[in-house]
């Protein structure tokens, strides 16, 4: 054991049980201080009904085509807010408006109001069914008889209305899908459609063999109403069973602490551990901070907001009571960066976890969208130090997500930044005992691409000892994601498809994406990797959570096929909710053998909301598997980028599983528990833990 590592840090600052610390209270106080700021008619994701009641207030005094325009930005903000029946009367108020009047190209402005008036009754059929009369078959492609519509009104418009669109312009492939989508709700998917407005036969059909997974959160009370968040799978009071901490991200939603109490139940705790107050982030963080063996946890704000999203993270230190204190000032990483993603590793292997945070900064617009990243060195007393400039990581861009490991096997965790405009970048670490520093090798490892990036990791997808690299596509406007879905069917070079990086053993990458079968574009966001089926290659969940409305498209599975492709086991495996997927944790919950699936559903406008989804593993136990928790000595207590490498004996050959210690995706949060599939292994012939740290 570290020396240093072996004595938990000064835990004076708690409170009586329940009630914050001193500390979460000035840190609940500052955050709420920084949301006030917030101005409603400078952000567009957010605070949707503040701006609607401004552009009400502002109808009685314009007239013509401005009050024509000012009435769908108020529909439109109605719509967003969760207000629909609002947002109908605002957009069929329009069309009546604007249907006498004699202005160029009045056609085309009224079928755009319709295309907003029937995604607007979709998401009325969405609330008043799938949301207000949540069943665990809401939502899920294809639409099984159980997850039909008992309020048909909604659906039932929106099919009208798609159908009348599609008249007009037969070419609105966006139309067209959400036109397959609403007759799906009503049970009229395929033949009550018009045949010249069918998807492809067979569009939603899975020619896999899988097992069904079921959403079982409501039966286990996780069917948390909310909206885009993150989570941190953990065994947060280190009792053998894995708990779940989620944040939604609306400034007065509150973090839940969900306690496996052992026996298939979760109790929420967040009130008992010190949380009362703690509201928002898009993303959190876990990890063993200040190596007192207690699991910690970041929370990310701002996110999207841009010059408007000075909003303070938050780090919250395990007490090991039960309690968490926000220690952020005093830790010494209290900044006002907008930011979703972060990144906990021993970048100069000091036994302590230092901590990247991605920000989202804009330098061609100006002083005010200027947020540069942040490397914070651990100072192994609870407290960080600012080293970015010192180590040349002076990353200025739009980060939408981050991840580290070690890509040459040095020992050394590199840095791979996931940008949303621009190319993707990657940082070889190469510290040494004057500190932490970086080479930036961008250009010439090949691991550019998609140039609108979001969530990423590194994985060693077909074992062959070297960490690869997976980062997933987003939305660049120019049309919605149905649109680009159905556009690209068939094809295999979509821009916008995940890209998996293979390593080359050199520095270099090569993508081979399509080759694997990753070729169609997802928005992804919420996204992470397992082992589903305990075979010893990892698979992967993609949650498609992009803001748009008309992003009814459903969540994706991936199934590892030896290294060799990945299989699409989205339909099969009933796993394609076509509501906003965000975070995603791995994690054998109940103990079993086999890892279950928690994903934060949700969107980011505040009124799409969405229950959250688990999905218990139904899987047969075929295969062998090993569950492991390492524990760092010389290195950092949780083994944050350690690599294991099992060697097995299996129908008489032998082959090698590694997997590294880590929290997978960046916008996801697995335990930090090995849960190792070993496939049909007889032995475990060899057991290897490769962790680097300073002698």
């Amino acid at each position: 054991m570290n020396p240093e590592a072996g004595h938990p840090m000064d835990h004076s600052s708690t409170s009586p049980k329940g009630q914050p610390a001193a500390e979460t209270l000035a840190m609940i106080d500052s955050v709420q201080q920084a949301q006030n700021k917030v101005d409603p008619a400078k952000v567009n994701i957010i605070l949707c009904a503040q701006r609607a009641q401004m552009y009400k207030a502002r109808l009685s005094s314009v007239s013509g085509l401005e009050k024509a325009n000012l009435m769908v930005m108020y529909g439109f903000e109605e719509l967003k807010a969760g207000n629909t029946q609002q947002a109908i009367d605002a957009f069929q108020e329009c069309i009546t408006f604007v249907t006498p009047m004699q202005i160029p190209g009045k056609e085309k402005t009224i079928l755009e109001v319709k295309k907003m008036l029937a995604i607007a009754a979709l998401r009325l059929g969405e609330q008043q069914n799938c949301i207000n009369n949540h069943t665990s078959a809401s939502c899920v492609i294809p639409i099984a008889k159980a997850g039909q519509h008992a309020l048909k009104d909604g659906s039932t418009q929106a099919m009208e209305l798609y159908e009348e669109i599609l008249k007009s312009d037969p070419t609105d492939l966006t139309s067209k899908y959400l036109l397959n989508i609403a007759a799906m709700t009503l049970g009229k998917y395929p033949n009550g459609i018009p045949s010249s407005m069918r998807l492809p036969d067979g569009y939603f059909k899975s020619s896999v063999d899988f097992p069904m997974f079921t959403d079982i959160a409501p039966e286990l009370g996780l069917d948390k109403r909310g909206l885009a968040g993150g989570v941190a799978v953990e065994d947060f009071d280190r009792d053998g069973f894995l708990d779940i901490i989620a944040s939604s991200w609306g400034f007065h939603d509150q973090i839940r602490y969900l306690h496996n109490k052992g026996d298939g139940s979760f109790e929420d705790m967040s009130i008992q551990a010190g949380l009362k107050g703690v509201t928002g982030g898009l993303n959190i963080r876990h990890a063993d901070y200040n190596n007192d063996g207690f699991p910690d946890l970041l929370i990310l704000r701002g996110a999207w907001l841009r010059d408007q999203g000075r909003i303070p993270n938050s780090l919250l230190r395990n007490n090991g009571d039960g309690s968490f204190t926000d220690v952020t000032v005093s830790a010494g990483i209290y900044s006002k960066r907008p930011t979703q993603n972060a990144v906990w590793a021993d970048f100069d292997l000091d036994g302590w976890l230092d901590l990247f945070i991605g920000n989202e900064s804009i330098p061609e617009a100006g002083a005010a969208f200027n947020f540069p990243s942040e490397l914070y060195h651990n100072e192994h007393d609870g407290t960080f130090k600012e080293v970015s400039n010192a180590a040349g990581l002076n990353i200025n861009s739009f980060v939408k997500g981050s991840t580290g490991g070690d890509i040459n096997n040095d020992g050394l965790p590199d840095l791979y930044i996931s940008n949303l405009n621009g190319a993707n970048l990657l940082f070889l670490n190469t510290s040494d005992k004057t500190g932490i520093h970086f080479q930036n090798i961008s250009s010439t490892a090949g691991i550019g691409e998609p140039y609108v990036s979001f969530p990423t990791w590194m994985f060693d997808f077909d074992n062959d000892g070297w960490l690869d690299i997976f980062v997933s596509a987003y939305s660049d406007g120019s049309e919605d994601l149905p649109g680009k879905v159905l556009r690209a069917y068939g094809k295999k070079d979509d821009p916008f498809r995940p890209r998996l990086y293979h390593n080359n053993h050199d520095n270099t990458f090569t993508d081979l994406s399509s080759q694997m079968g990753l070729t169609e574009p997802v928005f992804s966001m919420g996204s992470n990797y397992g082992d589903l089926n305990n075979d010893g290659f990892l698979d992967f969940y993609l949650g498609t959570g992009e803001p748009n409305l008309k992003s009814i498209v459903p969540n994706k599975m991936y199934l590892n096929r030896e290294g060799k492709y990945f299989d699409d086991v989205t339909y099969a495996g009933g796993f394609g909710n076509i509501q906003k997927g965000h975070a995603v944790g791995f994690g054998d919950f109940d103990r079993d053998g086999d890892q279950d699936i928690y994903v934060v559903m949700g969107g980011s406008f505040e009124g799409d909301v969405y229950e959250t989804l688990f999905f218990e593993n139904p899987i047969p136990h075929d295969n062998r598997w090993i569950v492991l928790r390492l524990e760092g000595v010389n290195s950092n207590r949780p083994a944050i980028g350690a690599r294991v490498e099992a060697e097995i004996s299996e129908n008489g050959k032998t082959r090698k599983i590694e997997e590294m210690v880590s929290t997978g995706s960046s916008f996801g949060g697995n335990s930090l528990q090995l849960e190792m599939g070993l496939g049909k292994a007889e032995t475990i012939t060899n057991l290897k833990n490769h962790m680097a740290c300073k002698k």
